[in-house]
């Protein structure tokens, strides 16, 4: 497997959340829910599927972020745009859809689904230490897959006899042709299928972390650091 942790997942992911002209009561771009869930970080060899690639992905039970603009639910998406907003945010379990995904009651073009494809920190510690690539298929010389998989928020089933146990639910993502971040130095997903990915453009690659806000990473990135001061301001002052 080329990576335990890809972030989600994902995504085209709300870059535009700092954009100017903002209306003044927005929906929330992320919800953040609790309990079980998909994830599809790991998610490196997906068959793509006519419009869609289908990725195996973990199962979870763990505090996860919903990308609003993505739910595929209409009445959950319409009731989460509508309580949640820049204005007035959502705590924890407070977004409609958290409930919605609980219940198993997520539905897609009249199917209900019993498992949705979110985004949690769940092995996020390994991929700092994984060489992430800028991945542009349009590029002169590219050399990669064309497509990648958007998860967020993607309906999921659970397979009958997973040929991963560790993977055992079964997620219809998008799929997506714009620049996108690559792992273990690669643009080519596994075992002829794509890689679940996210946009190039929210990686700082000489940081190595997210170049937007994500509910929680402060605390996630902080676990991962090594156990040791840090050096001294330059001020010689802390505050």
């Amino acid at each position: 497997m080329r990576v335990q942790a890809l972030a989600i997942a994902c995504v085209a992911w709300a870059w535009a959340m700092a954009a100017p002209g903002v209306v003044a009561d927005e929906a929330q771009v992320f919800v953040v829910c609790t309990g079980w869930h998909a994830l599809c970080s790991a998610s490196q060899d997906c068959p793509v599927n006519g419009q869609r690639a289908d990725c195996d992905c973990l199962r979870v039970n763990e505090t996860h972020v919903v990308y609003t603009a993505e739910i595929q639910d209409p009445d959950a998406r319409a009731a989460t745009s509508a309580k949640c907003t820049r204005d007035h945010p959502c705590d924890v379990d407070e977004a409609p859809v958290c409930q919605v995904i609980r219940d198993g009651t997520y539905t897609v073009d009249g199917t209900p689904y019993q498992w949705v494809s979110t985004y949690s920190y769940r092995g996020w510690c390994s991929l700092l230490d994984v060489e992430l690539r800028a991945c542009d298929p349009s590029a002169p010389g590219y050399r990669g897959d064309s497509y990648w998989a958007i998860c967020d928020a993607a309906p999921c089933t659970e397979i009958e006899d997973p040929a991963d146990p560790n993977r055992p639910l079964r997620c219809q993502c998008r799929l997506a042709d714009a620049p996108f971040v690559g792992a273990n130095g690669s643009c080519t997903g596994d075992k002829g299928g794509i890689m679940s990915s996210f946009a190039v453009e929210l990686w700082d690659f000489d940081r190595n972390t997210y170049r937007i806000s994500m509910p929680g990473y402060d605390y996630v990135a902080a676990a991962c650091a090594p156990l040791r001061s840090d050096p001294p301001p330059a001020s010689g002052k802390v505050r």
